[in-house]
């Protein structure tokens, strides 16, 4: 009955999240008029999707697993995991415009992976960096979506 209530706060906290990337997603200013998607699609599809899948989980939370968490233990551990990958989250919306789509992503996802314990460190920066290249290449040299190339590198 705990990690229900655990997990429907957590669902709460992504939700609030969700939203606040949503926000933020849709302030990304597009510059150019011929583009059809905008730099905000992608954004919004992941808000969008963030904000079903906590809806999903505030609504049908999972079974708890065999026995209770220790008290004060491993409950801690997965808000603060959460609390983390959303703070991670809420920093690469407020920073992707700054800091550019490729560095905030690969930031974001190096970050999201060292929260969820990914060991060794070379294979999440391996794979962090790969899963930014490719999105890079699909939305930006596949669907010719406009990124933000970040202001502290020269762009708008």
């Amino acid at each position: 009955m705990k990690a229900i209530a655990h997990d429907r706060a957590a669902a709460l906290a992504i939700l609030a999240g969700a939203v606040a990337y949503l926000v933020g997603a849709r302030r990304l200013v597009s510059p150019a008029m011929a583009d059809p998607l905008g730099p905000t699609a992608f954004p919004t599809l992941l808000g969008g999707s963030l904000t079903l899948l906590a809806v999903l989980l505030l609504l049908f939370p999972p079974a708890p697993p065999g026995g209770a968490a220790p008290a004060g233990g491993k409950g801690l551990v997965r808000f603060g995991r959460s609390g983390l990958a959303i703070a991670l989250l809420v920093g690469n919306t407020l920073t992707m415009e700054w800091l550019g789509y490729p560095l905030s992503t690969f930031a974001f996802l190096l970050g999201a992976l060292a929260v969820l314990g990914e060991k060794p460190w070379p294979r999440g920066l391996l794979f962090s960096l790969s899963f930014t290249a490719a999105l890079y290449l699909l939305f930006g040299r596949v669907l010719h979506l406009t990124l933000p190339v970040g202001t502290l590198f020269g762009g708008r």
